[in-house]
């Protein structure tokens, strides 16, 4: 399979197996995160439907589970502050070319208009695009895990 060559996307210089280690890093403990904080939450939703009756645990007849969107909260917001910081290395690219050789003089005068902003947004708009991504499809992998751990005489009613 052939690799992408990722260098005509970013300023000259740029280490880019840096900043895709970087969002790698980042992206995994937004995971690591959103998993324990949203495992934490519906393990305690989940024993709030039971009562201890002897050593045997029995299903509450009052029982509901908590809304999903309740139990999900804020841990998917790691995975907004990664896409966001993301966004900051689009000026963080514009600005290296001012600083050392002064490249921007260079970059203003090249035939193809748009080379510039092409090198300045299209790795960060993807590192952005792939977080908010893994923050939707991890969604659903809860949503997934919330449907099957609840009884469905404790689903709440929309």
């Amino acid at each position: 399979m052939k690799m992408i060559d990722l260098s005509r996307f970013a300023p000259p210089g740029t280490q880019i197996k840096e900043e895709a280690r970087r969002l790698g890093l980042g992206l995994a403990a937004a995971t690591c995160i959103a998993v324990l904080i949203y495992g934490v939450s519906l393990r305690s939703a989940y024993d709030f439907l039971f009562d201890r009756v002897g050593g045997d645990r029995v299903l509450r007849s009052d029982a509901m589970m908590l809304p999903f969107d309740i139990l999900l909260g804020q841990s998917l917001s790691l995975f907004y502050i990664v896409a966001l910081c993301s966004l900051f290395a689009a000026v963080s690219h514009h600005l290296s070319y001012y600083m050392g050789s002064k490249s921007i003089y260079l970059m203003r005068r090249l035939p193809q208009r748009w080379e510039l902003m092409r090198r300045d947004f299209t790795l960060p708009l993807i590192g952005a695009l792939i977080s908010l991504l893994t923050a939707f499809l991890l969604k659903l992998l809860f949503l997934a895990v919330y449907y099957i751990v609840t009884p469905p005489q404790c689903l709440p009613t929309w």
